[in-house]
């Protein structure tokens, strides 16, 4: 199905520290948005990848932000360049999620916002849920797991300490390349991204674009590190309102989440935690990006049909 609804809108959020923040905004053509949703896109990559699900959910009436993370798209140009951050990388993205959801609302006022974070974006907005969650109407979790395989270890701890110590948090580090490398065992190897999609295009796609695929500066590896520690301590899991309702979507062979092992994981994290209202579904075949699988029509139908019922 191709793109539909208006293209998006660029902006900024200028950050306090300086960092100029570029925001994307797509908008229904016709009418008063229903709802907001804030997209918080994956590890080495950029918002403008989520152009047609942003398309698609503004032609059914739903306004759509997203942003390219520190480090990441157009952000990068004023923190250094692609996979460079400065200190305390994690909770500065996290703070910029909040101000620009707060931007959007202030720009529509009273409607409700769902967060929707894919991969390291849904750790992300499991920690924006944990700081913040009272102020969101839901939240929708792609490619995700508990914990990314071999990042909270402490070989991966003293593994980018070391590169610090050795070249300083500005280097780039071995250890995402490496990480995304292990992802493409199971399967066939082109690009060394197979791992992300069964169609061969969307891959394609993703290596031919220097947006995508690069090294992490060790800073922003060891930020990434200590973070998924502080979202899996028990007691920031219960920061996370019961009443806010989440939804998790994965593909069975997404290598990140070890054969749903991690999905079921998390799912527990979030009963014990007593969420009220705890969806989740899981595509049989599909891999790490199902916005980009041969079977995007149906995830898209389905996510706007989780947004349907809960806005």
């Amino acid at each position: 199905m191709p793109a539909t609804g208006t293209p998006h809108r660029t902006g900024h959020l200028h950050a306090p520290d300086g960092v100029r923040v570029a925001t994307y905004t797509w908008l229904p053509e016709n009418g008063q948005p229903r709802a907001l949703v804030q997209i918080a896109h994956g590890a080495a990559e950029h918002a403008l990848r989520y152009d047609r699900f942003a398309r698609f959910l503004a032609a059914h009436g739903y306004a759509v932000i997203a942003s390219d993370h520190r480090g990441h798209g157009a952000t990068a140009q004023t923190a250094g360049g692609y996979g460079v951050v400065g200190e305390d990388s994690w909770r500065a993205i996290v703070s910029d999620l909040r101000a620009i959801g707060d931007q959007a609302r202030a720009e529509h006022p009273g409607l409700p916002l769902v967060l929707f974070g894919h991969s390291l974006g849904s750790m992300l907005a499991r920690d924006s849920a944990q700081e913040y969650g009272e102020e969101l109407a839901g939240l929708i979790l792609s490619g995700t797991f508990r914990s990314f395989p071999g990042v909270e270890t402490e070989e991966a701890v003293a593994h980018v300490e070391r590169e610090i110590a050795q070249r300083g948090r500005t280097a780039l580090s071995t250890f995402i390349p490496a990480l995304f490398a292990s992802f493409n065992d199971p399967y066939e190897f082109g690009t060394g991204f197979e791992w992300l999609s069964r169609d061969a295009a969307e891959v394609a796609a993703y290596a031919a674009d220097e947006r995508c695929g690069f090294p992490f500066s060790a800073g922003l590896s060891l930020d990434w590190v200590r973070a998924v520690r502080k979202i899996n301590d028990p007691r920031n899991q219960a920061r996370i309102p019961a009443t806010l309702p989440v939804h998790i979507a994965v593909g069975t062979e997404d290598p990140c989440n070890q054969r749903m092992t991690l999905v079921y994981e998390l799912l527990e994290d979030f009963r014990y935690i007593g969420t009220r209202d705890l969806t989740w579904k899981s595509y049989q075949g599909a891999r790490h990006e199902i916005l980009n699988e041969t079977n995007r029509d149906e995830v898209q139908e389905d996510l706007l049909a989780w947004l349907d019922r809960h806005v």
